[in-house]
């Protein structure tokens, strides 16, 4: 995995992320789980994923390859001390489905193949190497449709 999450800023700073699931928790990624903010008395240190500045304004950094599959929220920040801190200065925000090796776009969705069992109602969509990158079951009764994401 390499480079997957990124963020436009000027160039000469030290800019970090940090991970969030939907419940708001943050990735450890010493600890390789998602825990409360300030769990123990960790701090935004504890949290950070280094961005590495690639000049022309552009930062780079990557996703721990131990981050399961699930929707997260990227926060970007602009580090002021010589090391990450809670009062540091939040940058940026966006929404990463993560398939478990890299990020899931609707632009990979539409390129890729999707295989629906009318059987089960499961939709494997496949990448170009032939592995499946997302599933998703649709089951239906009369009056509710249940979309299922594995």
């Amino acid at each position: 995995m390499a480079n997957e999450i990124q963020a436009d800023y000027a160039a000469g700073n030290t800019l970090y992320a940090i991970i969030r699931n939907a419940a708001g928790q943050v990735w450890r990624p010493a600890g390789q789980a998602f825990e409360n903010w300030g769990a123990d008395a960790h701090d935004a240190s504890d949290y950070a994923i280094a961005l590495t500045d690639k000049s022309g304004s552009r930062y780079v950094g990557d996703m721990d390859a131990n981050l399961p599959a699930g929707e997260y929220a990227i926060q970007t920040f602009v580090q002021a001390g010589a090391a990450p801190a809670d009062t540091d200065t939040l940058l940026d925000s966006r929404a990463l489905t993560w398939t478990g090796v890299a990020e899931l776009t609707a632009a990979k969705l539409l390129a890729n193949r999707a295989v629906h069992d009318l059987t089960t109602g499961k939709i494997d969509y496949y990448d170009e190497g032939g592995g499946v990158i997302f599933s998703q079951t649709l089951t239906d009764s009369a009056t509710v449709v249940t979309r299922t994401c594995n």
